[in-house]
């Protein structure tokens, strides 16, 4: 269980400790308030109305409200980031000699975790990350806390025309011998740390399209390695499939995966209009995507389903968002499925810019991707099923 405290120093400022069993929040005045995990690593610090967020990676992702009250996200350059991780520091330790230190000997033993921790160490720790992962370039929003394993790397397809994501890489199968060399590495560098998170996600971007009998093996190591759906373990296993790979697998395949604890599969539709789909040069099509789903919920695992809002643009817009709506339809969503909604965010020059112009369309601006969102989130309620969830997926908020 965890506790919460209030203390009140001698020059009355007030400072809060929120000690829970995987990490701590102190904070001073709720003006500046920090977070770390049970490692005593940074995860979360907010200073001066600014939010700024720290990923496993060593990058810091920094999240403020501007005047017109919208939010802007951008990362810290490696000095911004030191500079940053320097002050909070300092703060911690005029923060601990105002008297956290004195609050009994777990707190005292938290602070001494935490300021174990300086400048160096951070950097050498984000050595050591990019040693132990290849980049991990995007999640869904609700495995953000997930613990990445990549089975995989990159992306066997990697030939959309609006993604950038994987291609710094070539795809590739790890065996079950490199796999569990990985894995045994990563929970090596997380330590207690491995606490926080809430479930294994199977990397990088379509880790299911692994021929079954060496996904079978892989996901045999997860199991081997980890301790999954009991009391304050992970819960479960997560991966994207593209359509392309969901045609090779068939009900049954599915059925072991759901025995073997694959909870959620996410699916980039993009778009249920076949031009629109054409443009973003995906493979397979979007009936394909419908029978992929309707496959995977028959065999009880819950889906993801991805859409880009945006895609198409100013002429395909219409015929975007009908098709769109009336594919998720016949998905028949339901308790525990996902649709996201994510702004569609591409280079100003590039495949999927050229492809456009070739169609005679061109992007939607701000504004006019934010109402289509709001048509989608809308009409998007009223053909899912109870208990199926429309949000917001801004991949410019994404850190791992």
């Amino acid at each position: 269980m965890g506790s919460a405290q209030k203390i009140v120093t001698a020059d009355q400022r007030h400072l809060y400790i929120n000690l829970q069993p995987h990490f701590l929040t102190i904070s001073e005045d709720l003006h500046s308030t920090y977070a770390f995990d049970a490692e005593g690593r940074l995860l979360s610090a907010f200073r001066q109305g600014i939010n700024y967020q720290r990923g496993l990676s060593g990058a810091i992702l920094k999240k403020q409200v501007v005047a017109n009250g919208s939010k802007v996200c951008q990362m810290l350059s490696d000095a911004e980031a030191r500079n940053l991780i320097a002050v909070v520091l300092a703060h911690v330790a005029q923060l601990r000699d105002l008297g956290l230190a004195d609050q009994g000997k777990e707190v005292a033993t938290w602070m001494d975790r935490i300021l174990a921790w300086n400048v160096g160490r951070y950097s050498d720790e984000r050595i050591r990350f990019s040693t132990i992962y290849q980049p991990v370039s995007i999640l869904p929003p609700d495995q953000y806390l997930s613990l990445v394993l990549q089975a995989a790397e990159g992306c066997s397809w990697n030939r959309c025309s609006f993604c950038t994501f994987y291609l710094d890489r070539r795809f590739r199968i790890k065996t079950p011998t490199e796999f569990r060399s990985h894995v045994r590495q990563v929970k090596a560098f997380l330590g207690a740390g491995i606490s926080m998170r809430r479930s294994i996600f199977l990397g990088d971007a379509n880790a299911l399209i692994v021929p079954q009998t060496r996904l079978r093996e892989l996901i045999q190591v997860v199991h081997e390695e980890f301790t999954l759906n009991s009391r304050d373990s992970l819960q479960g296993i997560y991966a994207f499939l593209d359509i392309f790979g969901a045609e090779q697998k068939r009900v049954d395949d599915y059925r072991e995966l759901h025995d073997a604890l694959v909870r959620r599969v996410y699916i980039g539709l993009e778009t249920g209009d076949d031009g629109v789909f054409q443009l973003l040069n995906k493979p397979g099509s979007p009936a394909a995507c419908i029978e992929a789903v309707q496959t995977i919920k028959a065999a009880g695992i819950q889906v993801g389903v991805i859409l880009l809002a945006g895609a198409g643009g100013t002429r395909l817009a219409a015929q975007h968002v009908a098709n769109s709506l009336a594919a998720l339809e016949a998905m028949q969503l339901g308790a525990g499925d996902i649709v996201y909604l994510s702004p569609l965010v591409v280079p100003a020059n590039g495949t999927y810019a050229n492809a456009l112009a070739a169609a005679g369309s061109t992007n939607l601006d701000s504004a006019a991707i934010n109402a289509q969102i709001a048509q989608l989130k809308t009409a998007a309620r009223h053909v899912v099923g109870p208990g199926t969830r429309v949000t917001l997926y801004q991949i410019g908020e994404f850190i791992y």
